[in-house]
């Protein structure tokens, strides 16, 4: 038969060895005896060691947290002995590396974890140790069967803590004596991910910026990771104010296709490139940049924001004055063929590309050949080029489809008031006794343009070649030494040649017609109502053929008058002087390779009596526009006359008397022959009437 024995040790014995003797027997046998077998006993061995389970109970509310890089996190740990009162010794198996000596705590904690476990609630003074390693009592008071004391650990992350899972530290207590009865917890600390960019600008380069209108300005920008993870950041314009806050839309280019994902502790430097505009008003303005990380964190008030930081720039537009002159190619052209004495009119707009009001003067510059080269004057004026002017007008606008002219007030040099929306041409000096004139036009708005006309007077004696001729607009505030106008200098050439000046080409052609030589015949005498031929040489020295040219001769009392050549060239030959006329049809204009292209023609003078002063007038009635019109008279140095200058005029004077004298008797003998026939024709009207009056008689009596 088996039975089962059951041994119930008391939880208050103490551990150790412990012999169980159960003894057996019959109870049949006189004699019990172990020898004869009717009695026995067996000896049990029992070994009572401490308990284990539940003998330690760690308890933690909050195993794991999250800390910024350089914070810490504390855990509280419950730590219960249950059963039996004992001493506990506690460890950190696997915990990061301890300060050494000699290292501060300042300078330890940047790059490493620091662990620290807080026994101040478990400890007491009959403890012979409170910190890690030394024993620890445990002690349940009176009838109760377990105690409970709080064990704190601080886990501190590193100030320079990547984001991310930090080292697992594992808080283990255990019997003093007794490693195998134990307890412990894991605890779990989080480095959260810290966005945090740092953006700033190029010192050099600054905040505080002067720029002009149109001017690129570069910004160097940098871009900082002060976070503890990688960020692909982006950087953006977020607004540009002016001086009152009102929004302004500038054109920033920021390279955002090559931003990259900044490593903590990691730039990405970069440049910005901000276009002024080209027309803005002088003033300040404030241009304000952000850095954005890739994921919303909180700022400083707790917004959850992706705004990381950000760059304001104070940008302060200088007064900028810039005049410009321009011409629309599809309104009119700067070059242009003329002939001397004509005017030839130019329309350009003048534009103010200043921040500021302006009001310019218009200026004209001529320049010198010098080879293949031109010298250009820098003072304004005609100089060299005698007879010719420039006068400006200002367009206006009347209507949709009509624009006029307006001509500019002439004002004294004196004057100190001045039309608001019209120019003025004052009066600065004289030259060949005309007046010198400065024109200005009325005051002009930032970036207004006003349409203008130049007409460019061209002298009667210009050289027939291609004349240059500059025309300048010029800034009240001065040129670019004097801080005014920046890009007005006094030189037109190369890279001086400024958006304030402007060149015209006018091409001169003209014929130009001269008697070369008058051939004379070989007598210069003959009969009344012969003729006496006149030979001429004409030549063209100018650059264009001439037509349909008129070659006259004059004739007068007097021979070879100079006086009368002068009056003949002012005024022409009168009408009943002209003799003899002749056209003809066309005279080329000279070739490279000729100075001048001649003909020969004749014209025949028909004689009259006496003896006259013959002159040769081409062109009498100055319809052909030549670069010369001083040599189209020339006298016939000898007088042609009749045959018997003397007699041949008595003949004359008695033919012109003889002919009236006939003239009044024919007129009396008329004047008779009338008063007779109007005598007659009298009496028969006087005759009729008396007939009649008789007759009424007559009528009246008979009906009495």
């Amino acid at each position: 038969m088996t039975k089962n024995l059951e041994v119930f040790v008391p939880t208050s014995e103490d551990p150790g060895a412990f012999v169980i003797y159960v003894k057996g027997w019959s109870e049949g046998e006189p004699i019990k005896s172990v020898e004869k077998g009717t009695y026995d006993i067996l000896e049990l061995g029992v070994f009572v060691s401490i308990r284990s389970t539940g003998n330690i109970v760690f308890a933690a509310d909050d195993r794991s947290s999250q800390v910024k890089p350089g914070e810490c996190a504390s855990y509280t740990i419950n730590v219960t002995k249950n059963f039996d009162s004992g001493e506990l010794v506690f460890a950190t198996p696997g915990a990061p590396e301890v300060k050494p000596d000699g290292i501060t705590m300042d300078a330890w904690r940047p790059e490493n974890w620091v662990v620290t476990v807080d026994f101040a609630n478990a400890t007491g003074p009959g403890d012979a140790g409170d910190g890690l390693g030394d024993p620890i009592a445990w002690t349940i008071p009176g009838t109760a069967d377990k105690v409970t004391k709080r064990v704190s650990v601080h886990v501190c992350a590193p100030h320079n803590a990547t984001a991310g899972l930090g080292p697992a530290v594992t808080l283990k207590g255990y019997l003093d004596g007794y490693p195998r009865i134990s307890d412990s917890v894991i605890l779990s600390t989080n480095v959260v991910h810290v966005y945090d960019l740092d953006a700033g600008i190029d010192p050099s380069v600054g905040i505080e910026l002067n720029v002009n209108p149109g001017e690129q300005i570069v910004l160097p920008m940098t871009v900082t990771n002060d976070g503890n993870g990688p960020d692909r950041f982006d950087f953006r314009l977020a607004r540009v104010t002016d001086a009152f806050g009102v929004d302004v839309i500038w054109d920033i280019e920021i390279p955002r296709e090559t931003l990259q994902e900044l490593s903590p502790d990691t730039y990405q430097a970069f440049d910005v490139i901000m276009n002024v505009p080209n027309r803005v008003q002088a003033g300040q303005y404030t241009v304000v940049l952000q850095a954005f990380s890739e994921e919303t964190y909180p700022d400083a008030s707790g917004r959850d924001t992706r705004v990381r930081d950000t760059v304001t720039l104070i940008v302060t537009v200088d007064e900028f004055h810039d005049m410009q002159i321009s011409m629309d190619p599809s309104v009119d052209n700067a070059v242009k063929t003329s002939a001397p004495g004509r005017i030839v009119r130019y329309t350009f707009n003048i534009t103010n590309n200043g921040n500021v009001p302006d009001v310019p003067t218009l200026n004209n510059h001529t320049a010198q050949r010098d080879g293949e080269s031109l010298l250009w004057s820098e003072l304004p004026g005609m100089n060299m080029l005698d007879g010719w002017s420039v006068e400006w007008f200002m367009l206006k606008q009347l209507s949709a489809d009509v624009v006029v002219e307006e001509p500019c007030v002439e004002l004294e040099a004196t004057a100190t008031e001045f039309p608001e929306d019209q120019c003025v041409k004052i009066i600065v000096g004289q030259a060949a006794g005309e007046p010198v004139y400065e024109y200005r036009l009325p005051e002009m708005a930032p970036y207004e343009t006003i349409g203008t006309v130049a007409a460019v007077t061209v002298g009667t004696n210009a050289k027939l070649d291609t004349r240059p001729l500059g025309l300048k607009v010029v800034s009240q505030f001065g040129d670019m030494e004097n801080d005014g106008d920046h890009d007005d200098s006094p030189s037109w050439d190369g890279a001086n040649f400024d958006s304030n000046e402007f060149i015209v080409t006018l091409r001169l052609r003209a014929p130009n017609l001269e008697i070369k030589e008058i051939i004379l015949p070989p007598t210069l005498s003959g009969e009344v109502d012969s003729t006496i031929p006149v030979g001429i040489i004409l030549q063209n020295t100018g650059n264009v053929h001439a037509t349909d040219i008129e070659i006259v001769l004059c004739e007068y009392d007097e021979v070879n008058d100079q006086e009368l050549i002068k009056e003949i060239r002012k005024n022409g030959c009168e009408e009943d002087r002209i003799v003899m006329r002749q056209v003809v049809g066309a005279l080329l204009a000279p070739d490279d390779t000729e100075d001048a292209k001649e003909i020969e023609l004749y014209l025949l003078y028909p004689v009259t009596a006496g003896s006259k002063g013959v002159y040769v007038v081409v062109d009498p009635m100055n319809e052909i526009v030549e670069s010369d019109e001083r040599d189209n008279v020339k006298a016939i140095g000898k007088a042609l006359e009749s045959e018997s200058p003397v007699f041949d005029m008595a003949k004359e004077v008695v033919g012109k008397t003889a002919l009236p004298f006939a003239v009044i008797v024919l007129t009396i003998a008329l004047l008779g022959v009338v008063y007779l026939v109007g005598k007659g024709r009298r009496d028969e009207v006087n005759k009729r009437l008396a007939e009649q009056s008789s007759l009424v008689s007559v009528l009246a009596d008979e009906g009495n």
